[in-house]
């Protein structure tokens, strides 16, 4: 959420055989929350221990170059995306076919803030797979789909690409869901309300 930096805020997932969009998009109330403007977002939590998997979308007005560009800048992703307090990238690949990368990420103001390190795998401009390494969470992996609205339909609004975020975290420690499932559905639609304002902003420049 992460992006090498959002994706990585939230933190592999199940793999997507290919780079079309998972079956949940397709349901109509999604639909038509992308359709309005909105952030669409799932929670499902296993058991009391905070555990849970996530699916998040949005549309955005830009290409998926440029989507790419936003989620993999690391350097510059504590000043537009909300509650990650620092990015570093800690090694790469000769190639650019991965990084590994820390970040401290405050998801709310009722919970501690997290250190994490993952290793992000990058298959250009259409999919980040992501990990966990190490750091304070037990386990978290998760993905980033980008897939470019087909012309036809995107042709009134200009250029559109909608963005899928899944994650699968286990804290590893008791978190009360009901504060875990607020920090979810307040903290991640900010921050990919952030990665719209960011990637829209830059589209309209080119």
């Amino acid at each position: 959420m992460r992006l090498r930096a959002i994706g990585a805020i939230f933190g592999t997932l199940l793999p997507i055989a290919t780079w079309a969009q998972s079956a949940w998009i397709q349901e109509p109330t999604v639909r038509q929350e992308l359709s309005a403007g909105q952030v669409a977002i799932r929670v499902a939590l296993d058991g009391d221990g905070g555990r849970g998997r996530v699916h998040a979308a949005v549309r955005i007005k830009a290409a998926p170059e440029i989507i790419w560009g936003v989620l993999t800048d690391c350097e510059h992703a504590a000043s537009f995306i909300p509650g990650l307090r620092r990015c570093t990238r800690v090694d790469s690949a000769p190639d650019g076919a991965w990084d590994v990368l820390e970040q401290e990420v405050k998801y709310s103001w009722l919970m501690p803030t997290v250190t994490s390190v993952f290793r992000a795998e990058y298959k250009r401009p259409q999919r980040i797979d992501f990990r966990r390494i190490s750091g304070d969470l037990k386990d978290e992996k998760g993905t980033w789909v980008l897939v470019e609205t087909p012309h036809g339909v995107a042709a009134a609004a200009g250029q559109t690409t909608i963005v899928e975020y899944e994650l699968y975290v286990d804290p590893g420690f008791w978190v009360p869901r009901v504060l875990l499932r607020h920090s979810l559905r307040s903290e991640l639609p900010a921050a990919l309300s952030a990665l719209r304002t960011r990637a829209e902003g830059l589209a309209a420049k080119h």
